[in-house]
């Protein structure tokens, strides 16, 4: 018997805010994204094994490890 399993990784745009980068000091649009991480089997997801949210500035493109509440303070313009 074959068993195909791995990891999917997958990653969603959640919106873009004005705010200043922390690398380049810019006040430039940043770019909130969410990444998930799960386990498949047959290349189909099973279990979700954890999230985690980055910001990309738009002017430099570096990207910074954020929390999900920062996440959400950064969209909701209060950052």
């Amino acid at each position: 018997m074959l068993l195909i399993f791995g990891f999917k990784n997958s990653s969603r745009n959640l919106g873009l805010a004005q705010v200043r980068c922390p690398h380049c000091g810019n006040h430039a649009a940043q770019r909130v994204d969410r990444n998930r991480r799960a386990f498949s089997v047959f290349f189909i997801p099973i279990m979700p094994l954890g999230s985690s949210f980055s910001a990309t500035c738009t002017a430099c493109g570096s990207t910074t490890k954020i929390s999900g509440d920062q996440a959400d303070r950064i969209l909701a313009g209060a950052y």
